[in-house]
């Protein structure tokens, strides 16, 4: 068994990509509950998104252990091996229609590998080219309109060098009853024309990575998402657009370390023609598998503006806390402690301590300047096809993500670089996700949040101005307590690898039916 899966492992490396692939697609849940259930390792799911080699290599050792899974996971098992295998056998370019009749183009899931719009390899080199359309109705209670993405992808590799480039192009129709840009615009140029019907903005991603045995070294504009909370981390989350970083990545046994060195971008609307305030990010996560069935991990992040490089928080190989210190105090220095813990095969806890400013003399006062998000969470998985269940708590203190110098708060375009219901709050959430088959996904979420009405709660603001309101034994939270409850329950049907359906229902804020074509 060991020598197959050897050789297994050692196939995916050959075909794969150190790329990443993008985060809401269910093989990302259907991992997550094979490690859970104890049949895969768990190394990967602290920091997303997966690359292409890490979801083969797991679906790979998913595929040894047949005895193990259930006649309803192999299924859903091929299905993701046929999607994500990238064997590209013949040289020279390729179209679908080259390898298959018409007639298998219209059942593309038949094929050994999911048809790509065109393929290229000769010797070392390969690559392919993938084009998708998305198509969306919105419905908010008093109007409808048209949303649409168009994607266009160019992946490839030579030798121990992997690229992607994609670009996704959002349109939404105009209409005065439905004003609001959906959740997926971040920030960026927005193209308004009064003679055009369309609203419009565009988004790069794109990654280049040197994979060494020993390390990997990448630039990259993609999603980062550091933390275990499978939708909420206080850490970093993909609350805010794409982040351009450098990366460097290492791992030896029960031991994993990432460092990254990104850019941030100003909290205001960019000025044209003029110098905007260079805003940075840089981040370092260790992970250590105290035995095999728990995980810890240290992170140290910093903050900092008005240079376009600290060349002492480029050295992925120091201390960013002593860094910082020496070179005055002046950014925002951050830390955090995290967990996993597979308690027993199919129930995983786990919790995050993320602490921006903290006096361990005044610990358990009330002291305003105990600046923290503390998380508690744990999913349950059923060892037979049944749905999941997540629950989790989190609470976020008063000015956590800000600073004396709104500059270097914890956030990129204004947004919160953690938790996206931001500080002064606390989130009770309960989850949901069923596989029911190979084709048909559901997942549902309830959300309990309470929000301090008075200052704290925006981390883009200065605490200077409110010196006078800061106390030594204040609340938890600042102000009156508002609550407010939020929906979330989503369909998809996998009509083929090619084509999605998928109807989203948001309580009574929204209502979305979608298709969605990739090739």
């Amino acid at each position: 068994m060991k020598k197959i899966l050897l050789l297994l492992l050692g196939s995916v490396i050959v075909c794969a990509q150190q790329i990443p692939f993008v985060m809401d697609h269910p093989v990302y849940d259907f991992l997550e509950r094979q490690e859970s259930l104890g049949h895969i390792s768990g190394e990967y799911w602290s920091t997303r998104p997966y690359t292409y080699t890490q979801i083969n290599t797991m679906l790979a050792e998913l595929a040894s252990k047949p005895a193990e899974l259930t006649a309803m996971d192999q299924r859903i098992l091929q299905r993701f091996q046929q999607e994500f295998k990238r064997s590209l056998d013949e040289d020279g370019i390729t179209f679908p229609w080259s390898r298959s009749t018409l007639a298998g183009l219209r059942h593309p899931d038949a094929q050994p590998v999911k048809p790509l719009f065109m393929t290229y390899k000769q010797g070392q080199t390969s690559g392919w080219i993938s084009w998708g359309e998305t198509f969306r109705l919105q419905h908010n209670g008093s109007a409808a309109r048209g949303y649409y993405t168009d994607q266009l992808g160019i992946f490839g590799e030579k030798g121990r060098i992997a690229f992607t480039t994609q670009y996704l192009f959002h349109r939404i129709t105009k209409t005065e009853a439905f004003s609001d840009l959906p959740d997926t615009y971040r920030e960026g140029y927005v193209l308004q024309r009064d003679y055009i019907d369309w609203i419009s903005w565009g988004y790069p991603v794109s990654s280049l990575v040197y994979t060494h045995p020993d390390f990997s070294l990448s630039i990259h504009r993609q999603p980062v998402y550091w933390g275990y909370s499978p939708d909420n981390s206080p850490i970093l989350s993909d609350n805010v657009s794409p982040l351009p970083y450098l990366q460097w990545t290492t791992h030896t046994a029960h031991l994993r370390y990432k460092f990254m060195h990104a850019r941030l971008s100003p909290n205001t609307p960019p000025r044209p023609d003029t110098v905007n305030v260079r805003r940075n990010l840089a981040a370092q996560r260790v992970e250590f598998d105290l035995s095999p069935d728990f995980e810890f991990a240290f992170n140290e992040l910093v903050v900092y503006a008005y240079r376009d490089f600290e060349l002492g928080y480029l050295n992925p190989v120091t201390f960013l806390y002593a860094e910082e210190q020496i070179q005055g105090d002046l950014d925002n220095k951050l830390m955090a402690l995290d967990f996993k813990w597979r308690m027993l095969p199919g129930l995983t806890s786990y919790g995050t301590w993320f602490f921006d400013e903290l006096d361990f003399w005044k610990l358990f006062s009330g002291w305003w300047g105990n600046k923290f998000v503390f998380q508690i969470g744990a999913t349950y998985y059923p060892q037979s096809n049944l749905p999941s269940l997540n629950v989790e708590y989190t609470a976020a203190r008063p000015w956590t993500y800000s600073h004396i110098d709104p500059v270097n708060s914890y956030t990129s375009a204004g947004r919160t670089l953690g938790l996206k219901y931001g500080p002064n709050g606390g989130i009770l959430s309960f989850g949901s996700q069923w596989q029911i088959n190979e084709k048909l996904f559901l997942r549902g979420e309830y959300v309990e949040l309470w929000q301090g009405t008075e200052a704290g709660g925006n981390p883009l603001e200065s605490y200077i101005s409110h010196s006078e309101n800061l106390a030594d034994n204040a609340h938890f939270l600042n102000g009156k307590i508002q609550k407010s409850s939020q929906v979330h329950l989503s369909l998809a049907y996998y009509l083929s690898s090619l084509t999605t359906v998928q109807v989203i229902w948001e309580g009574d804020q929204q209502l979305q039916v979608e298709i969605q074509l990739n090739w």
